[in-house]
């Protein structure tokens, strides 16, 4: 069972069903959009751009953490509290992007 996009609404549909589940158009073969995954032309990131952006990274995960500390206990900083968590998320986030990138480079 392979999906293809429904040609009307774009929907992700098996290509043994009759008729797309999302708006009723019955089902092409052939369909404009393709769903398969295709490997980037791109070259791999050097040794150098992944120490990079692991460190540029950490140190925002570091400066919310740091910045979450200094706040802690203070009355109204619901502001900065917000803004220390998006670093903390943001810097988990990145790092955890770089990592996959890097370990999915080497293959």
């Amino acid at each position: 069972m392979a999906l293809i996009a429904c040609s009307e609404c774009g929907r992700a549909v098996s290509d043994k069903a009759a008729v797309c589940i999302g708006c009723g158009a019955p089902i092409t073969t052939s369909s404009p959009i393709d769903l398969d995954a295709k490997r980037s032309d791109a070259p791999p990131p050097t040794r150098e751009q992944i120490r990079r952006r692991a460190l540029l990274s950490l140190s925002m995960l570091a400066l919310g953490v740091i910045w979450a500390n200094i706040l802690d206990g203070r009355p109204g900083s619901r502001f900065a509290s917000f803004m220390a968590a998006l670093l903390i998320i943001g810097g988990l986030c990145w790092l955890i992007v770089s990592l996959v990138h890097a370990v999915s480079s080497r293959r």
